[in-house]
């Protein structure tokens, strides 16, 4: 592609929504990516008939920007049960959604997971989650989750027993110090749609949004260099910007970073853009039977041990294991990993030892497939920012700035951009919304969610 209007570096969600916001209103642009595939961290391997996404990784049917970019008819959505199986005393309790499940009332009020009065708490969660439009929601004042919950009146055994296991493997931290907007956020996905993997994996997903790009859009194993920028002058009154590859130099008007933000942050010469970071580990064991064919995920609850959740993946969509064999994913925090990460033997004896006091015996007949170790997995949001306002820009004396006195509609002179899920909520939503707002700014319209 000869000179595009703007050219956006790193093919993650940011950037083919980015992407596709753009060419769909008919600027050009070009997508750089520096490996050989799309999605970013959203990647799907196929092994012997099964289908392994690069953790456990789900799509929230509810989010305001997929609903606009993708296709959900033809991504062949599988939906979870709405609920969640949690353990307490040696078994598995429902703590299902009344409100869509109410023949699962009478068994989630009087099960063990919590007081009555902490499901009644959860129901006004619920609907203050829901009041007033998200831009509201990012406007309230904020705590962590944890002292959230607290204040709200929620005792520490359901905190402790549901929302750090529930949270814990929603946002990979189980201190759950994540800022309160973001429990709001996601209660709010989970109240007013499903929890759903598309049948052929998660990686349909950028995959879809790649499809829709003109041909050309899309340059694989492309290195940036560097970015380089010329400010207006006499003769050219418009701003340009250079990348610098390995062997040629694009020019062009406006540049996205929508790479993860260490990156960003080393091709600005920015390092407070650097995030730190959330891990996680995911095992697929193969089974002849499922476990549990009740379509929901289970909870370590009051149990201590390396696991956090377990889902059978092929009773929410078949096709992700082959006839016959059931695909168990088994998600542990990161922080019962040893410091080095590396012994695969002595995780999975421990992993098998915690799964067997869940289902018996059976555990020992299952066959490991995989082991998924991702130490950045999503960026650690802080209580500082305002989440409306980060589209971020770089203007060319004050470096890096959150956009909120340099104007919604006009991105700054320097016409460089920042996109990803470290602006906005670390989530499929949070890095599409991104790559949305800042394609949206530099049309000059304003994004309203």
């Amino acid at each position: 592609m000869d000179s595009p209007q703007t050219i956006i570096i790193g093919a993650g969600l940011a950037g083919l929504a980015c992407a596709a916001q753009l060419t769909r209103s008919g600027q050009s642009c070009l997508l750089i990516e520096a490996t050989d595939r799309i999605g970013g961290r959203v990647r799907t391997d196929h092994v012997a008939g099964f289908t392994l996404d690069h953790g456990f990784q789900v799509l929230l049917t509810r989010y305001p920007a997929c609903r606009e970019l993708l296709d959900y008819s033809s991504l062949d959505l599988r939906a979870f049960e709405p609920g969640a199986l949690i353990r307490q005393r040696g078994a598995f309790r429902v703590l299902s959604d009344p409100w869509r499940r109410p023949l699962q009332t009478w068994a989630t009020a009087t099960n063990p997971v919590g007081t009555i009065a902490d499901k009644l708490r959860i129901a006004k969660l619920r609907r203050d989650s829901r009041r007033g439009s998200l831009q509201d929601l990012y406007q309230r004042p904020q705590t962590t989750t944890l002292e959230r919950l607290r204040n709200d009146g929620f005792s520490e055994k359901i905190i402790h027993d549901f929302f750090r296991p529930f949270l814990g493997g929603v946002f990979l931290d189980e201190s759950l110090s994540t800022p309160s907007r973001m429990l709001e956020f996601v209660f709010r996905m989970f109240a007013e749609g499903d929890i759903a993997v598309p049948a052929r994996g998660m990686a349909e997903i950028p995959r879809q949004l790649a499809d829709s790009l003109p041909r050309g859009t899309l340059r694989l194993q492309t290195c940036v260099e560097r970015i380089e920028h010329t400010p207006p002058s006499e003769s050219n009154t418009a701003p340009v910007q250079r990348v610098v590859l390995q062997n040629e130099t694009l020019s062009c008007r406006k540049i996205v970073i929508a790479t993860p933000s260490d990156t960003a942050a080393k091709l600005l010469g920015r390092p407070a853009l650097a995030t730190k970071w959330s891990g996680t580990t995911n095992l697929y064991f193969s089974a002849e039977r499922s476990p549990d064919p009740r379509r929901l995920l289970m909870l370590c609850g009051d149990e201590q041990g390396p696991v956090q959740s377990v889902t059978v993946l092929s009773d929410i969509a078949p096709s992700y294991a082959p006839k016959n064999r059931s695909l168990i994913s088994v998600s542990v925090d990161a922080s019962h990993e040893p410091p080095d990460g590396l012994d695969n033997a002595d995780l999975e004896k421990r992993v098998r030892e915690h799964l067997t006091r869940w289902f018996a015996d059976d555990v020992r007949s299952w066959q490991l497939i995989r082991i998924y170790r991702i130490p950045y997995s999503l960026p650690v949001l802080t209580l500082d920012p305002v989440l409306s306002d980060l589209t971020t820009t770089v203007g060319e004396n004050d470096g890096v700035n959150d956009g909120v006195n340099d104007g919604v509609n006009e991105p700054n002179a320097d016409g460089i951009l920042i996109a990803g899920d470290h602006r906005e909520t670390s989530s499929i939503e949070g890095a599409m919304n991104s790559g949305l707002r800042v394609a949206d700014r530099i049309l000059g319209r304003t994004k309203s969610h």
